[in-house]
């Protein structure tokens, strides 16, 4: 018996950062965190929408697809950024 993996039981799991690379660039730093999952429509918006919104801290530069995020801000709001996409994403409804 072939087993079907629904879009809903992908989507029951919660889509969090698995893996983060940082890279030096001009003095700022170029963040990018891959998802343990492909995101969904609304959850990409949301993360679109924190940045339009400036709720992501002084972050100058953002990118989203369904497989991964990416960022520059300054070195010292690295983490903060990262925590703050995770934190995003748990709240995405």
């Amino acid at each position: 018996m072939k087993t079907d993996i629904s879009e809903n039981a992908v989507n029951a799991t919660r889509a969090r950062v698995s893996f983060r690379s940082v890279f030096p660039v001009d003095g700022a730093r170029l963040g990018i965190a891959h998802f343990n999952r492909p995101l969904i429509d609304a959850e990409c918006r949301k993360l679109r929408h924190a940045w339009e919104r400036s709720k992501l801290p002084r972050v100058e530069d953002f990118e989203v697809t369904s497989k991964q995020v990416s960022f520059v801000t300054p070195p010292v709001d690295v983490d903060a950024t990262f925590d703050s996409i995770d934190s995003l994403l748990a709240n995405a409804s």
